[in-house]
């Protein structure tokens, strides 16, 4: 309804700024494909992450056993790439544990935590931020510093993840006001990260994304609020346009894709 606030949630703020049509189909149209190796892969790193986080695992405990336990059910083309996934995992683990010990780690809030918050747009559209952290810590400001691990292959670049929009809506939604019963006051934005646990070598690589700049300074407001502002127009508008891109590449819908064949839009 239009005088509800439309609910956005990171990942759907990514997937129409990428390809409102692959966003579309995938999303609404029931075409999403089963789980993939490369998403189980992700689920047993996080499984594990969260544990760290919470306690109920230790960097002592035999992490590898766990993975073990499970690792069967993942479906793999071929017994070598199981394997080499295998010691993707454990190598994702060591570099994981290592940055969780080192000497300038900061304060843990929570981990899988819920962001959820009003934010007024610009043109005076409301809309509800939503989506879950892997880890909220504070830096030594007590500014909310933002985490997330990833365990896919492709790595942004420095430009992409200065806009990366899942960031900047998880900043936006601490300066709403979405932990501040966490953090226990009006929580202050401290900047945002994606820690590409595939990457690195003792260490994984980490990719920050700075503070969002005063919402004073523009006046047709920031990056993050003119990307959410071209979400807000799209779902409203019902016109889901495809986008052409290097996403292209791994999409599932390349068969009937209007721009691989003709028109632009599905509505």
């Amino acid at each position: 309804p239009e005088d509800q606030p439309l609910v956005i949630s990171a990942s759907t703020l990514e997937g129409l700024l990428r390809c409102p049509a692959q966003w579309f189909l995938t999303r609404e149209a029931g075409g999403a494909e089963s789980a993939s190796a490369s998403q189980g892969f992700g689920l047993v790193v996080h499984t594990i992450a969260e544990g760290l986080g919470n306690g109920t695992l230790s960097p002592e405990d035999d992490l590898m056993g766990l993975v073990d336990q499970v690792w069967d059910r993942l479906d793999f083309r071929t017994p070598w790439s199981g394997a080499r996934e295998r010691q993707a995992v454990q190598d994702a683990l060591q570099r994981l544990v290592t940055w969780l010990q080192r000497p300038e780690s900061r304060t843990l809030v929570g981990t899988e935590t819920q962001l959820r918050a009003d934010v007024t747009l610009p043109g005076g559209e409301v809309v509800r931020l939503y989506g879950y952290a892997d880890r909220i810590e504070l830096d030594h400001e007590g500014r909310v510093v933002v985490v997330d691990l990833k365990t896919g292959k492709y790595v942004p670049t420095g430009a992409e993840v200065t806009e990366h929009p899942q960031l900047a809506l998880y900043q936006l939604a601490v300066r709403a006001g979405a932990l501040d019963e966490q953090v226990g006051q009006a929580a202050t934005a401290g900047g945002a990260e994606l820690v590409q646990l595939r990457f690195g070598t003792d260490l994984p690589k980490v990719q920050r994304q700075e503070p969002l700049p005063d919402p004073a300074q523009a006046d047709d407001g920031s990056l993050i609020e003119r990307q959410l502002t071209q979400a807000v127009a799209t779902l409203r508008g019902e016109e889901f346009a495809a986008r052409p891109g290097k996403h292209c590449e791994r999409c599932a819908f390349i068969a009937l894709c209007p721009v691989q064949i003709a028109g632009s839009v599905l509505s």
